[in-house]
């Protein structure tokens, strides 16, 4: 009996891709990411509470799936004490989205009034301290940790657009991912995994590593095609079906059965809008989205049938049910204060 081994180790951020990037940008891809992002938005907000200080500005580099749900779910948080700046190289936002998903995430930036930056790339971030005395901005004379700013300074990536000059409290960049596979090949003999120019593992249409039968790649760590030649998303409803296939796979595999190709299908996409906003497209369902509080009810309905054991999924309802009690007494209590 011969072992056998999965590479599943998804993806990590690419983050050190222009100058300034990797020292004042925060990625956001993990579970320290976003606790870090979430502390440094308290700090900020803990910084103006009471005073009559300019509003928090926060500027997020990439409007996909991750960008766009950042940017509303931010704004929807600061309300009026802050400003959502959002930057994005095409000039539309979520451009591998279904055209539903798309336009109803656009009408809610919009109606959230984010600034929208579109087509543009970043050509650097530096840091830069308010001077007191004339209130002007200096580079790099370190005048009081409270007065720090980072500007953004943005190149037109489309005809017809003039290059533009951004300041932020907060960057966030949701650009650009690498696999960590090229962490596992030895220093000695680079090439042992069959990679392609992304560092994804090349593998066969039953998730076998290309010259390797006893190793599977799966999700971000592998690269596979659809019958029409293109690459399969990044994503997560990808990862999940080929999870079940590289288990089946590897059953079969063991006990000398033939193994199944990987075929894709599509159910469609989801994405949050905020609290209590969301979108979701089905794919069998052509022309069908659903959008805000509806949506919102599809998605966590989506997500709750998906998790494994009924176990989990009582647990997830339960969460979701007593933090929703909470929000209500929360709304409440602010439309009590109001009157």
């Amino acid at each position: 009996w011969a072992a056998r081994l999965v590479l599943a180790l998804g993806a990590e951020a690419k983050i050190d891709v222009v100058p300034g990037s990797a020292e004042y940008a925060l990625p956001f891809t993990t579970l320290e990411h976003a606790l870090k992002v979430e502390s440094e938005l308290k700090m900020l907000e803990r910084r103006r509470f009471g005073k009559k200080s300019p509003p928090i500005q926060v500027a997020i580099v990439g409007l996909g799936y991750s960008g766009v749900e950042l940017a509303a779910t931010i704004s929807e948080r600061l309300k009026n004490t802050g400003t959502v700046k959002a930057i994005n190289f095409q000039t539309t936002i979520c451009p591998n989205a279904p055209p539903g998903n798309r336009e109803a995430a656009l009408k809610v930036l919009e109606s959230q009034n984010i600034q929208l930056f579109l087509g543009y790339s970043v050509n650097c971030i530096r840091e830069v301290y308010a001077s007191e005395d004339s209130g002007s901005m200096v580079a790099d004379a370190k005048v009081g940790g409270d007065d720090k700013k980072l500007v953004l300074e943005l190149q037109a990536a489309q005809r017809g657009l003039q290059s533009q000059v951004l300041e932020a409290d907060l960057v966030l960049w949701t650009v650009g991912s690498q696999s960590q596979i090229l962490r596992l090949q030895p220093p000695d003999a680079p090439y042992v995994i069959p990679l392609n120019g992304r560092g994804q593992v090349e593998t066969e249409e039953t998730l076998q590593v290309k010259g390797h039968p006893r190793t599977f790649a799966i999700g971000d760590s592998a690269a596979l095609r659809d019958p029409s030649g293109k690459f399969l998303p990044a994503n997560a409803q990808v990862a999940f079906q080929q999870a079940d296939f590289a288990g089946w796979n590897l059953w079969a595999a063991i006990n000398d059965r033939p193994l199944l190709p990987f075929r894709f299908q599509n159910l469609g996409e989801m994405m949050t809008l905020g609290r209590n906003d969301a979108a979701i497209t089905a794919n069998f369902i052509e022309g069908l989205t659903l959008e805000g509080p509806v949506g919102h009810a599809a998605r966590k309905l989506v997500y709750c049938l998906r998790m494994p054991t009924d176990e989990h999924r009582v647990k997830v309802g339960v969460s979701w049910l007593a933090k929703g009690a909470v929000d209500s007494l929360a709304s409440l209590q602010t439309a009590v204060s109001n009157i």
